[in-house]
C-alpha cells in the first residue's frame, strides 16, 4: 500500500501553518476593533438622527400651533397623549424603540398649549433604540402667549456612548461623549444628560 504512494505528494509543513494562523490572528486584531468602532457610530449616528427629526417635529408643532412642546411616553395601551397636559418644564423620559403616536396607543409625541387659547395640542415623534427627553420654556418675561418659546432635546442610543443635545435657538446638534455609557440604557439620566452647557459640548454639524 505505501509503495503505491507517489513521491511528488507533499503537505503543509508546521512552519506554514503557524504562519497562516498567525496572519489570521493579526487580520482578526485589527479587523474586531474596527467592526465595534463602526457600530458605535451608527448606534450614534442613530441617536444623532432621533434629535434632528425630533427638532423638526418641534417646529411643525410651532408652525402650526405657535408654541413647543414636552416629550410624552405612552408606556401602555390606553394612554391618550393628546390628552397629556403639556406645559414647560422637563418632559418624560421616554425610552425606546417607540413610535410617532398622539392616540391610545404606543408612542411618543410633544405636547404643548396651543398659543391662542391654550388647549393641548400635539405633534408624534419617534425614538429608534434609547431614551430622549424634550423640555420646554415659556415665552419671554411680560410677553402675552400661551405657548413655549423654546425647547431642548437631548437623546442617546441604548448602545452608544454619546448623548447629543439640540435646542430651538442652535442650528447645531452637540453631543457630549463618554465611555462609561457604552452599552448602557439609561432610566435616568446621566450627569450632563439634560441641557448641558454649550461650552462642554463638540459641534455635530
Amino acid at each position: 500500500m505505501l509503495k503505491n504512494l507517489r513521491k511528488d505528494q507533499k503537505g503543509f509543513t508546521l512552519i506554514e501553518l503557524l504562519i497562516v494562523v498567525a496572519i489570521i490572528g493579526i487580520l482578526a486584531a485589527i479587523a474586531i476593533p474596527q467592526f465595534a468602532a463602526y457600530r458605535g457610530r451608527a448606534f450614534n449616528g442613530a441617536a444623532g438622527a432621533d434629535v434632528k427629526n425630533s427638532k423638526t417635529a418641534q417646529e411643525a408643532l410651532f408652525a402650526d400651533y405657535q408654541t413647543y412642546g414636552v416629550s410624552e411616553c405612552a408606556a401602555a395601551v390606553g394612554v391618550t397623549l393628546i390628552a397629556a397636559a403639556g406645559g414647560t418644564g422637563a418632559g418624560e423620559m421616554c425610552q425606546g424603540p417607540m413610535a410617532s403616536s398622539t392616540s391610545a396607543v404606543l408612542g411618543l409625541a410633544f405636547t404643548g398649549p396651543r398659543d391662542s387659547d391654550g388647549l393641548t395640542v400635539a405633534v408624534g415623534t419617534g425614538i429608534s433604540n434609547g431614551v430622549m427627553m424634550v423640555s420646554s420654556s415659556t415665552a419671554p418675561l411680560g410677553a402675552p402667549s400661551l405657548g413655549s418659546r423654546s425647547f431642548g432635546i437631548t437623546a442617546k442610543h441604548n448602545q452608544g456612548n454619546r448623548v447629543f443635545y439640540t435646542e430651538a435657538e442652535q442650528t447645531a446638534t452637540y453631543y457630549v461623549q463618554n465611555d462609561l455609557w457604552d452599552r448602557e440604557s439609561l432610566n435616568t439620566p446621566p450627569t450632563g444628560f439634560v441641557q448641558p452647557a454649550l461650552t462642554n459640548l463638540q459641534d455635530l454639524t
